[in-house]
């Protein structure tokens, strides 16, 4: 167990653990979680890992249930379950976007970078092996580090699945959100490896579209938040890729002239 400078208590506590199958780590606060987790992994000594964020839920059969599935599918080095998403109280929020019943399993990186398959860090097992292979988080990357590795396991192995939302992921003011700018920079990170190391044309102008379609829900919500300052600078960041789309030409035009739609009028003919 990893406390990454907690202020609650939690050291205190883990210090009075006294089973020898729990080992504490006490960090101070970086802000980085992809360092937090690799500093986890260089602790691991097991042929399996497991990732548990302190403010998420497991089932209570969910590790065995991943361990029997990877058993009985040694072609597949990872593995991940069905998630609900909760607020604080435990209390499931279902507009949320979990995915109790996940569909997706064998060779399923083209399901990640499109969003037809969900995974979240507290839900997935994985093979020490494979991780070993394909690397450890990005720690240059703030946010998205676990979007990255799920792609890369996806690159280099099937996935197997155990369905049922046996992963309760929290969702609560003190986890979020992150500027939505530095999510679409993380993001579009990730996919510009994804095109640059792409083995197929196809896979290549799945990426593409699928950044298009990322930062054109970026630029909505910014929209309907009424933060057009923000959403013009996404539409700074998105003009080298978004080429002849229509959608990503009318968001521009929505951005650029709603705001001044919406104004005001002041003077004599005001309000008639």
């Amino acid at each position: 167990m990893i406390d990454h400078g907690s202020t609650d208590g939690s050291r205190r506590y883990l210090e009075t653990l006294g089973d020898p199958r729990v080992r504490s780590l006490f960090l101070e606060h970086s802000g980085t979680v992809a360092r937090v987790r690799n500093v986890g992994l260089l602790a691991a000594r097991g042929s399996c890992i497991a990732f548990l964020d302190s403010d998420d839920l497991w089932h209570r059969d969910k590790l065995a249930l991943q361990v029997a599935a990877l058993e009985e599918h040694p072609e597949c080095g990872w593995s991940y379950t069905g998630l609900a998403v909760v607020d604080e109280r435990g209390l499931e929020i279902p507009s949320a976007g979990g995915c109790p019943e996940p569909s997706q399993r064998g060779w399923i990186l083209e399901a990640l970078i499109n969003g037809s398959a969900v995974a979240a860090t507290s839900a997935v097992v994985v093979r020490r092996t494979l991780l070993d292979t394909v690397g450890w988080f990005d720690e240059s990357l703030p946010i998205c580090e676990e979007i990255d590795l799920f792609t890369r396991l996806a690159e280099a192995s099937q996935v197997t699945v155990v369905p049922g939302a046996l992963t309760l992921c929290r969702r609560h003011p003190g986890n979020g959100p992150w500027p939505r700018l530095e999510i679409l920079a993380c993001r579009n990170r990730v996919y510009d490896r994804l095109i640059a190391g792409a083995s197929s044309r196809r896979l290549r102008r799945v990426c593409r579209r699928s950044k298009r379609q990322f930062s054109l829900a970026h630029l909505r919500s910014l929209r309907v938040a009424g933060l057009y300052g923000e959403a013009r600078r996404v539409l700074a960041m998105s003009f080298p890729y978004a080429g002849w789309r229509p959608a990503w030409w009318i968001g521009c035009l929505k951005t650029w002239l709603r705001p001044w739609l919406r104004r005001p009028t002041s003077g004599p003919t005001a309000g008639r």
